[in-house]
């Protein structure tokens, strides 16, 4: 996208200054393929679009583009298709500078571990290699320095959080698998009646709901069709409020991501950080992370659909009709609840509240710790996965057992070539399985064990120890910077290289760096700015219906007022839902 820029003034003079941030933001994110759109809907679900997909739309209006003018390309052009040009030199003056100078005479590592953090925040935020393979950069940039050693490296990259995700994308691959996400929307959405705020709350609703447990972009991929249709129902005069229905719906899907430790990759991350700093303590517990993240997100959601009824609906004087014969259409299309459907909903059903349950909760000490205490949220969680693989779809159940069920529920219709024969079968899900994401938290879990190893985490903490800023106005700036930054940096890239600085700072100032971490971590999703700053801003904006600078507007405002609100209830409220993760001391590196 970026040579767009570039070329002559005939053809830049149709972008608007934000469109040409949102597409300098392409180029340096590269549509966040391995951040993001992290657990996207397999290639055989019928309602999966790709990355290719959104690719080939831009290729073919640059190739339109380029079609009006037959200027050259400049050297700009040409360096920005080529950015190893000037990242590999820039990498190897890093790297001579900062091996060449001391920062701290009493951590001597502490100039090797800024080169290694630099260097791959470098590559990270150009995007001169995939995110993927960036991340294993300091598995030979730490080791070469003397930061710490192959083998204490390779302990870190997969840890036991990395195995909750796997478990996370299972369920979350058995949920799209047969369609139950369609149907968990269209049960919300035909209970809220002919009031058009009813409707949008229940979109809004049911895909918050959903992308607590499966990937953001899977869940405005899936819901976009049942929208669409919505939308072509309105009548004409209602471009305005279609636009800002899908943005607003799109912000729903990040939203909820928030909400739970498997919602989105940073979550994760900020649980294996937490383990990684604070091993005492064991691994986060479930439930707290759900009792300090969901109500944050909950109040998000409710000031998304306030503030677009206030506009669109209340505000306006002509009332918006609304068609419930789509959604019972679409109820009768889906039939009746399969077989597939039940045992998915029951699975789920059994692992939150295994989840939820099995971690100290207050006084209540958490079944793992009578019946399994070795056991962690990512054993339950592939406990309970894994059988998927062995279940048989309903199609293959004996005849009896299929007229006990219902024959009519025992179709087994899955998208795709691969005849289904289990609940899960690696053939038909394992294209929709993310295996970069568990290569970018290994990267991101080695950055953060190495910035506090070399010392460098507390020279920087240092320095900002120093600053005469209270508790309230530091966790503000600290969100408002993370905030902005993952609107450009992808946020796990992000959290992983402001986590561990960030929670030293805090422990250096006298304040609870678990706090702070977590702050980190929600503000690493507050990314409602430009298209590419998330998986459903990108989606949403491919469907033509939203402008750059709609989603500029809305996005700067929503920002503002997550970094208000995150920041004053992780300053007010998290500490009292914290327990004994409270002031737990400077993070350590095992």
């Amino acid at each position: 996208c970026l040579p767009r820029l570039f070329q002559p003034r005939s053809c830049c003079r149709r972008l608007s200054v934000l469109q040409c941030v949102a597409v300098m933001a392409a180029s340096l994110k590269d549509t966040r393929l391995d951040v993001d759109l992290e657990k996207v809907a397999p290639t055989n679900s019928p309602s999966a679009v790709s990355h290719h997909d959104l690719n080939t739309i831009a290729e073919k209006d640059d190739v339109a583009s380029k079609g009006e003018t037959s200027a050259p390309i400049g050297w700009t052009s040409f360096l920005a298709s080529n950015r190893e040009i000037v990242v590999l030199p820039l990498s190897l003056l890093i790297l001579i500078i900062f091996t060449s100078v001391e920062l701290d005479s009493k951590r001597p590592l502490a100039s090797e571990g800024a080169a290694v953090l630099l260097i791959t925040a470098l590559w990270w935020f150009t995007e001169v290699l995939p995110l993927t393979i960036t991340s294993l950069l300091p598995m030979v940039l730490y080791p070469m320095l003397g930061v710490a050693s192959v083998k204490a490296l390779s302990a870190k990259f997969f840890k036991g959080t990395t195995f909750l995700f796997v478990a996370g994308f299972f369920i979350g691959l058995a949920v799209e698998r047969w369609d139950l996400h369609t149907r968990v929307v269209c049960t919300i959405v035909r209970r809220a009646g002919s009031r058009i705020e009813l409707v949008i709350g229940g979109f809004m609703l049911s895909v918050w709901l959903l992308s607590m447990w499966i990937s953001n972009t899977a869940t405005i991929l899936c819901m976009l069709p049942m929208a669409q249709a919505f939308l072509g129902s309105l009548p004409a005069g209602h471009e305005r409020f279609q636009s800002c229905f899908l943005l607003a719906v799109g912000y729903a899907a990040t939203i909820g991501g928030i909400a739970t430790p498997v919602g989105t990759p940073t979550n994760g991350i900020f649980m294996s950080q937490f383990s990684e700093f604070w091993p005492e303590q064991g691994s986060f517990s479930f439930a707290t992370f759900m009792l300090c993240a969901t109500p944050l997100s909950f109040m998000l959601l409710l000031v998304v659909w306030l503030g677009f009824c206030s506009i669109f609906v209340w505000a306006s004087k002509e009332r918006i009709p609304v068609d419930q014969g789509i959604f019972e259409d679409m109820r009768a299309k889906l039939g009746k609840l399969t077989f597939e459907q039940i045992v998915v909903t029951a699975d789920l059903t059994l692992l939150v509240v295994l989840w939820f349950t099995g971690s100290r909760i207050n006084d209540f000490p958490g079944w793992r710790s009578v019946v399994f205490e070795d056991m962690n949220s990512a054993a339950v969680g592939l406990a309970l996965t894994l059988p998927l693989f062995f279940v048989p779809c309903g199609a293959r159940l004996p005849q009896a057992m299929q007229r006990c069920i219902g024959e009519d529920r025992c179709l087994s219709r899955a998208p795709g070539p691969i005849v289904p024969r289990n609940i899960l079968d690696w053939p038909a899900i394992k294209d929709g399985f993310r295996w970069e994401i568990l290569f970018v938290f290994g990267g991101g879990a080695i950055i953060a064990d190495g910035t506090v190893r070399s010392g460098l985490a507390a020279w920087v903490a240092e320095q900002l120890a120093s600053m005469a800023i209270g508790d309230y106005l530091f966790l503000i700036s600290v969100t408002f910077v993370i905030c902005f930054v993952t609107e450009v940096v992808s946020n796990m890239a992000t959290l992983a290289i402001f986590g561990s600085i960030i929670a030293t700072t805090a422990s250096m100032k006298g304040l609870d760096p678990v706090k702070y971490l977590l702050g980190v971590c929600f503000a690493s999703s507050f990314a409602f700015m430009l298209p590419m700053a998330g998986g459903p801003n990108m989606v949403v904006y491919s469907t033509g219906r939203v402008p750059v600078s709609t989603m500029a507007k809305f996005g700067v405002l929503l920002n503002c007022v997550a970094i208000f609100l995150g920041g004053s209830y992780v300053a007010l409220v998290v500490p009292a839902l914290l327990g004994p993760y409270q002031n737990l001391g400077a993070p350590i590196a095992g």
